[in-house]
């Protein structure tokens, strides 16, 4: 596990999983989008293995406009569009529901893969995530969750209690975290109208940092799995349309 290079979509047979799905396209559109501050510059970066947003920190959330990122990786085009954060239930979000509709109908012929970020280090999926949920299944119908993916993001940062000791109950309790908040997620797909079968083919994957620090030298590494990365990228390559 040592020495891990940051993640791209060189990684063996994701490029190729990317290239056998653009079914005649220009170009991979995805929208990205989530709370303030769930981490979706930093998952943006990571996905496409080169600084293209500004990760905010400590900075209450850096995105406020609707930011497009085009990009070319090993002759692939992407256009990336990173939303404002998503934050309260409130007429201010309705109307970046709205310009975020609007940029796309403008700007984006057909959208490939839609992100909606959580963060897994918290107790729970916020209210206010659930009611945005909601609010884009009404703005965008049911049908924006059929190239969906869920990105846990913060993956790194969920500890198990303390009286876990060993790696095999860490892993356990890691993967129940994770079934925990897609039942939250399932729960509220089904509320919004999506077919309960529907929207248990959702894929909700965790997704951790990708740069080595100090303290973390395998950040791709998770208490269930040896790299978030990979498993991430082909959840996301499977839901593209």
């Amino acid at each position: 596990m040592a020495g891990l290079a940051a993640p791209t979509v060189n990684d063996k047979g994701l490029f190729f999983l990317f290239q056998s799905r653009k079914k005649g396209f220009e170009s991979i559109n995805i929208l990205v989008t989530g709370k303030t501050g769930v981490g979706k510059s930093s998952l943006i970066n990571a996905i496409i293995g080169k600084k293209l947003a500004i990760e905010g920190k400590n900075l209450g959330g850096v995105t406020r406009e609707i930011v497009h990122y085009p990009t070319v990786v090993n002759e692939t085009k992407f256009e990336i569009w990173d939303s404002p954060g998503l934050q309260d239930i409130t007429e201010e979000d309705d109307a970046i529901t709205k310009r975020i509709q609007h940029t796309l109908k403008q700007n984006c012929s057909h959208l490939h893969l839609f992100l909606y970020c959580i963060r897994m280090d918290r107790d729970r999926v916020e209210i206010t995530e659930l009611h945005a949920i909601k609010q884009l299944s009404q703005m965008f119908t049911t049908k924006i969750w059929d190239t969906a993916v869920f990105a846990l993001t913060y993956a790194n940062r969920v500890l198990p209690p303390s009286e876990i000791e060993t790696n095999e109950k860490a892993a356990e309790w890691f993967k129940e975290r994770i079934k925990e908040f897609q039942e939250v997620i399932v729960r509220t797909l089904v509320e919004s109208g999506v077919l309960q079968d529907k929207a248990r083919e959702v894929p909700v994957v965790p997704a951790g940092y990708y740069k080595p620090t100090r303290r973390m030298s395998n950040p791709r590494e998770l208490y269930d799995r040896p790299d978030w990365f990979n498993p991430f990228w082909y959840s996301c390559a499977n839901q593209m349309e």
